[in-house]
């Protein structure tokens, strides 16, 4: 010790020679203390609680769920009274129908036990007394009374037979189109002339045709709230990302699961290829050119995969290794960093994961690859964003190439299945959508054409030749053969194709200039519109031919050529009886033979008229010089010409089509009030589309088409080729004595001769000549006026209608992303993989805006894990939704498992973690609490300073010796209180750093890789300062159309409680919010639309009718098939949205159409009371007796439906039906909903 130690005798004595400063010793002089005496005492502070009131002691709400704010209870749900299996609606519905029906029916059995009696009472007075019996049980008798002679008069007198006490309306509406009729038809060429230079002017409006492709502007209204919202977004945050998503399952899992070492190592080699060798064409992009690269560009890009946990290598890993590696990242994400630096939880990258099946991570069945590509150029600059954009599709296009040829090969060279989506896959592919349905519209077109030319055409009565040539047996194969020749010269003659076509032309020159005139104007078309309006316009363009040609062929059996020859169409009439009509009353009547066949009291006149508009003086001269012909010049005396005849159609028809073209286009244009745009446009473009058709058949189809081939007709020019004129027709002699009298002769309008089997007048069309008019006249419409059948449908249709009330309770809202793509599409595939294996949900943004982030105050309300945060912070708030749900659902489990610790279900289990009415899924990324936390000087490898200049930050590779952490030694200190944290100017400078400060190993809290979007900087009065942040989580797994709705109501709701609590402006973001937007208002929508398209159909029915009860008829009937239609939605799968919507719009436009014109031609039918002076006001609130008005209701409803009933059928009917059969062939499951709303409507 004496050498070593100075001579020391203690330790002491040791350290201070130790100490001493000496040339041999320490350089400076070391003194070292000496030892406290104090006795040793245990520390044993006393315990502090995670919700300890102390500021110091207490912890955040994520680590410590007590001291969580409390919520309040979410509203409750409406419970739904039921009644045993059924709702309480329902139930009573049921109920009321059925004692309904009971009292319907026993009712129609007093009544009728009254009436028989009452027969037989009148029978016996019959049989003692010399007055004739009661007419009172003859349809259409009743006017025979004699205790109202003013009721008779509507079968005597013509003018009854108009309307009722004349109708004002009618009558001008009629005298309007008879001139119109007059005019178009007398000078055709004029009327084209000025018609198509109409047309040509505004189809110079394509000029400025554009199409609207963006889904954002297509379904979301520009002014809606989230629309709004997503645009403040996407303006200071930039738009979302692209993602670019793979699928890979196995094609055998159980045998060759998807994780097999085999198929990780061809996912490692899709990827690299993708990564490296994957070069777009023509600008040779690769993936690192369009990447999200958060660190900065050259950075590494986000791909979030399985070769994440591996270093993007299996290099050193074989088939007993990589297992091990898979399980150890799946636990602990931050172990097995990528290259971009995030943890990867196994949701992210393994598919159905959250299965509680599953045993290992290593049976999870499928794997998940996603690549994100950039949005948006920093900084902002318009012209270089549309250059990245179109920089990113074209790389995308060309993954999306190449994933195709992987998805066809993979399965047989792998085992795998591989689905996809890139960035313009959804664009490319319901486009690829509209091409291929080019054809189903062209198809559409030409079976139109077909059915109209067949159908319009007649065949003539070749048949009664052929049937007398059959019974000759061998000897009549040469009138058989005279009787074909007939029959093709009476096709030519009368059929109607070239009049089929020129209504095809009419309904695309409407839809031309509907697009003209709104491309003029600046709304765009849409796909939607592209789809449908072609099948709209043509299903509603083409009836009025029908209507037309049905109401033509009925004139002319009257005032056709050779329509005076047959006295099966226009009775026994003089000349003269005719005349003095016209003279006294100012119309011409029709005599049908059929509506005759209904009257037993038929003597010279008929229950059928077809009056002419009233002749003023400027009108007499016009017809006159018509009808002042010799009689000996026309087979016919009433013979009327082509111009006139087509002048009384019109007039006659011409006011129906008004009513239904006008109460469709009212119904369309409601379906404008729906604001989004898609839906808005075709609603507009359709209306216009209507509109449009209807002129152009007012004006050309009936002046000029039908008034030119009634002229071709009668010249005996052949159909398709004018300019060749038949040689003459063969008339069947009706005996074997009379066949050598067979002679071709000429047709000429002074053949008097013409044999009436060849008249054109019965052989155009399927008006009464043809066998569906039959069919209506013998067989339907007797049989719907038997009281029994009333009864029967009264009670089956108010049936339908109550279950249709029931249907609708279950309509489910949505619309399915697969109904807008082709059935064969690879998207299908991959929604559907997404749905059963993606366990992520939509991430979700909190925005606050509008306040001053620097102020402490404000600190205070978005904080979460400092003590001072208030508890009603909107971190706190986000946090206690997150786990709103899922600590009842813990406290419920907890409860059983002390009662029945071997009955816990274990799914319920592994739904803890997904289970929340809030639809959050993890804790909020909180960038002012993560801001905070890298100010702490504790953290010294984090903020850092340079030690000479404080306003220098250094960067991560300066070292120790030039830098210092940011609140060292500051005053007041740095604590969890937040009392020394920066505020106003101080707080933007040190943002700004911390948002350009990388994250890694050293300091994991950098804000540039996790932070730079969240916060956006402007420019104030100040200086900078922040306009916007967001806080950013996650939605749970959305797997329907459902949960996508509520998960959007949830968080407004969590936002409106944030303002609410602190004040502050929140709102919140996610890319699906815009497209589920109207789902929260659709039905009150729904409701108003509709409600609105019932009362203008009452509205305008009434008037044009002149009957309120007729108007309240046709809008229940059309509210009865609106809400049959929406019961059947439920049945067949069909999702109440905007679409749909206007689908319902259309439904209750077309049914209008199908009950006007048999409305009008009720109210226009002849009858005897109803329109005498005791017969009430002319809105049909009459007090005759009922008895008779039933009769002649009854009379009138043979007349009006058997007049434009079969019309009606083919004309309307069925087109609708082949134009839905040729829907059928198509690939669009959108059009296919679209088809089953058709077949619905059709049927009801």
């Amino acid at each position: 010790m004496d050498f070593i130690g100075g001579g020391a005798k203690d330790y002491q004595g040791f350290f201070r020679f130790l100490g001493e400063e000496k040339d041999l010793g320490s350089p400076f002089q070391i003194n070292f203390p000496s030892i406290s005496t104090t006795p040793f005492s245990p520390l044993n502070p006393p315990p502090r609680n995670c919700s300890n009131n102390d500021l110091d002691s207490r912890c955040t709400c994520i680590d410590c769920p007590s001291i969580c704010p409390v919520l309040p209870d979410l509203p409750a749900s409406e419970s739904i009274c039921h009644v045993g299996v059924l709702s309480c609606l329902s139930f009573t519905l049921i109920l009321a129908y059925s004692l309904a029906v009971v009292g319907f029916i026993v009712g129609f059995l007093i009544q009728n036990t009254i009436r028989k009696r009452r027969e037989r009472r009148y029978e016996r007075l019959a049989l003692s007394g010399e007055t004739p019996s009661s007419p009172r049980a003859l349809v259409g008798a009743a006017s025979l009374d004699d205790h109202n002679p003013s009721l008779a008069r509507g079968l005597i007198d013509p003018v009854e037979t108009v309307q009722p006490k004349q109708y004002r309306l009618n009558s001008l509406l009629r005298k309007f189109f008879y001139k119109l009729g007059l005019t178009t038809a007398t000078y055709p060429m004029l009327t084209c002339a000025v018609v198509f230079t109409i047309i040509g002017l505004i189809n110079i409006g394509w000029t400025k045709f554009d199409i609207e492709t963006d889904p954002v502007r297509l379904w979301v209204a520009p002014n809606s709230e989230t629309r709004v919202q997503k645009d403040f977004f996407d303006e200071h945050f930039g738009p979302f990302y692209r993602p670019q998503q793979i699928f890979i399952t196995s094609v055998d899992q159980e045998n060759h699961p998807v994780l097999s070492f085999r198929h990780l190592q061809y996912v490692f080699e899709l990827e690299e290829h993708i990564r490296q060798n994957l070069v777009s064409t023509p600008n040779n992009l690769t993936l690192d050119d369009v990447c999200f690269a958060p660190a900065g560009p050259g950075s590494p890009c986000v791909v979030q995969s399985i070769t994440g946990w591996f270093g993007g290598s299996l290099d050193g890993y074989d088939e007993d290794t990589y297992k091990d590696r898979i399980e150890r990242c799946a636990r602990s994400p931050v172990e097995c960093l990528p290259d971009f630096g995030q943890p990867l939880a196994p949701h992210y990258v393994l598919g159905g994961t959250r299965d509680s099946k599953l045993n290992t991570y290593l049976d999870a069945p499928a794997l998940v690859i996603t690549a994100v590509l950039s949005s948006s150029v920093s900084p902002p600059d318009p012209e270089q964003q549309q250059a990245f954009e179109r920089a990113a599709e074209e790389w995308e296009r060309t993954l999306r190439a190449f994933l195709e040829g992987v998805k066809e090969r993979s399965p047989a060279e792998v085992g795998l299945n591989v689905d996809l989506s890139t960035g313009v896959s959804l664009e490319e592919e319901i486009g690829k959508e509209g091409n291929t349905d080019v054809r189903i519209v062209v198809g559409s077109y030409i079976a139109m054409f077909l059915y109209v030319g067949l159908t319009l055409g007649g065949g003539g009565s070749g048949s009664g030749g052929s049937s007398r040539a059959a019974q000759n047996g061998s000897k009549g194969w040469k009138l058989h053969w005279r009787a074909a020749m007939s029959w093709i010269r009476n096709y030519t003659l009368t059929s109607h194709t070239l009049l089929a076509l020129f209504s095809l032309v009419l309904v695309l020159l409407s839809i031309s200039t509907s697009v003209a005139l709104f491309s003029l104007i600046g709304v765009k078309v849409t796909l939607v519109i592209a789809e449908v309006i072609p099948f709209l316009v043509l299903a509603v363009g083409v009836d009025n031919v029908f209507l037309l040609m049905g109401e033509l062929e009925r004139v002319d059996a009257i005032h056709g050529l050779y329509a005076g020859n047959n006295n099966s169409l226009n009775g026994h009439r003089s000349r003269g009886d005719e005349r003095t009509a016209a003279e006294d009353h100012g119309i011409a009547d029709n005599v049908d033979s059929e509506a005759r066949m209904m009257s037993p009291t038929r003597t010279t006149r008929s229950a059928r008229h077809f009056p002419y508009p009233a002749r003023h003086n400027h009108q007499t001269s016009s017809l006159s010089s018509y009808s002042s012909a010799p009689s000996s010049a026309y087979p016919n005396p009433s013979y009327l010409p082509p111009p006139a005849r087509i002048a009384l159609t019109l007039s006659l028809i011409g006011p129906s089509i008004l009513l239904s073209t006008l109460a469709e286009a009212v119904a369309f244009l409601l379906g404008a009030l729906v604001p989004m745009p898609a839906v808005r446009n075709f609603a507009l473009y359709a209306a216009a589309g209507v509109v449009i058709n209807g002129l152009l058949q007012v004006c050309l189809l009936a002046g000029v088409g039908i008034g030119l081939d009634a002229r071709r007709i009668e010249a005996g020019r052949m159909d398709c080729i004018p300019c060749i004129s038949l040689p003459g027709q063969i008339a069947l002699p009706e005996d074997e004595n009379d066949r050598n009298t067979l002679d071709e002769q000429p047709i000429s309008p002074d053949r008097s001769h013409f044999n009436n089997d060849h008249d054109p007048a019965r052989v155009t069309g399927s008006g009464s000549s043809g066998w569906l008019a039959r069919f209506f006249k013998r067989y339907y419409v007797p049989f719907l006026l038997k009281p029994a059948v009333k009864v029967v449908v009264m009670i089956v249709f108010g049936g339908i209608f109550v279950a249709g009330i029931i249907g609708m309770q279950g309509i489910e809202l949505g619309l399915d992303q697969r109904l807008a793509l082709p059935a064969s599409s690879y998207l299908v595939s991959y929604f559907d993989k997404m749905d059963q294996y993606f366990d992520v949900g939509p991430p979700v943004y909190f925005v606050v805006r509008d306040v001053d982030v620097t102020q402490r105050e404000v600190q205070q309300k978005l904080c979460g894990r400092f003590t001072t945060c208030e508890k009603m912070s909107l971190s706190n708030i986000l946090e206690a939704e997150r786990t709103r749900d899922r600590n009842e659902a813990l406290s419920t489990l907890s409860s059983q498992l002390q009662s029945h610790p071997l009955f816990i279900n274990p799914d319920e289990l592994s739904l803890l973690s997904t289970r929340s009415s809030s639809y959050l899924a993890d804790p909020a990324a909180s960038w002012i609490d993560t801001f905070f936390a890298w100010l702490d000087p504790e953290m010294d490898t984090c903020c850092r300073v340079r030690k000479r200049n404080p306003s220098i930050p250094c960067r991560p590779r300066d070292g120790a010796r030039l830098c210092r952490p940011c609140f060292e030694g500051r005053e007041p200190a740095w604590n969890v209180t937040m009392e020394g944290f920066p505020e106003g100017k101080e707080f933007i400078q040190y943002a700004k750093w911390w948002l350009t400060s990388e994250a890694g190993e050293e300091c994991p809290l950098g804000g540039r890789e996790g932070f730079s979007g969240s916060v956006a900087f402007g420019t104030g009065s100040d200086g900078d300062e922040i306009v916007a942040s967001h806080f950013r989580t996650f939605h749970t797994p959305l797997r329907s159309q459902s949960e996508f709705i509520a998960s959007l109501a949830s968080a407004r709701r969590i936002a409106e409680s944030i303002t609410k609590s602190t004040g502050v402006e929140v709102f919140p973001y996610s890319p699906h919010y815009v497209f589920f937007d109207q789902y929260l208002t659709i039905t009150s929508t729904t409701q108003m639309i509709l409600g609105l398209g019932l009362l203008s159909t009452l509205l305008i029915t009434s008037i044009f009718l002149g009957s309120l009860r007729t108007g309240g008829i046709v809008t229940a009937v059309t509210g009865m098939v609106v809400v049959c239609v929406m019961g059947m939605m439920r049945i067949e799968g069909v999702s109440l949205n905007a679409i749909s919507l206007v689908n319902l719009v259309m439904a209750e436009g077309i049914a209008v159409e199908f009950c006007v014109h048999v409305a009008r031609a009720f109210m226009s039918a002849g009858s005897g009371s109803g329109y005498g002076a005791s017969a009430g006001s002319v809105w049909g609130f009459g007090v005759a007796d009922r008895a008779k008005s039933q009769k002649e209701r009854d009379e009138r409803m043979y007349i009006g439906l058997t007049s434009v009933g079969p019309s009606v059928l083919s004309g309307i009917t069925l087109t609708k039906l082949i134009g839905m059969c040729v829907l059928g062939l198509t690939r669009s499951k959108l059009l296919e909903v679209r088809e089953h709303y058709r077949c619905l409507h059709w049927l009801f």
